[in-house]
């Protein structure tokens, strides 16, 4: 079995403002360079999560085409998002990213995600997790904390 990843991370904002961004300013601070658009070298002109449970996850690429990412499993305003997610492969055997917001003292937060599913690769799953381990660090550590900071 190939473990989860789990990436916490403390931010200089309230929790509540932090989900705020996650979901809905997603195109503002998410990287090109981690998208489908990417594959084609360009940059994707939006990045959506659509605010409930079921909604779309989903990216509008350089040329106005949709591609999704996957489906909103679970939706707690301020406190939790999970969804499935599979940007631009794998549609019929996704996994999942769960992000979890917490408020801690002085007007800061604590946002953890995890992401699991990775039996769903079969034989590359270890490889497809190290890819990913990585690649949350860029979209995470370089791109989300520094737009919670320019929030805070």
């Amino acid at each position: 079995m190939t473990l989860p990843i789990v990436k916490t991370l403390d931010l200089p904002c309230a929790a509540a403002r932090a989900f705020d961004i996650f979901v809905n300013a997603t195109t503002s601070w998410w990287p090109g360079g981690h998208s489908v658009s990417a594959g084609a070298g360009a940059v994707p002109q939006a990045i959506t999560i659509e605010p409930r449970v079921g909604g779309a996850v989903y990216e509008t690429m350089h040329d106005g085409a949709r591609a999704d990412w996957g489906r909103v499993l679970d939706y707690q305003e301020g406190v939790r998002l999970a969804m499935t997610w599979h940007p631009g492969n794998n549609a019929d055997n996704p996994t999942r990213v769960e992000v979890a917001f917490a408020d801690l003292p002085g007007g800061r937060s604590r946002v953890t995600l995890t992401h699991t599913g990775w039996e769903a690769w079969g034989d590359t799953a270890d490889d497809r997790r190290q890819g990913y381990d990585a690649g949350w660090d860029i979209v995470l550590g370089e791109n989300f904390v520094p737009a919670c900071a320019v929030a805070a």
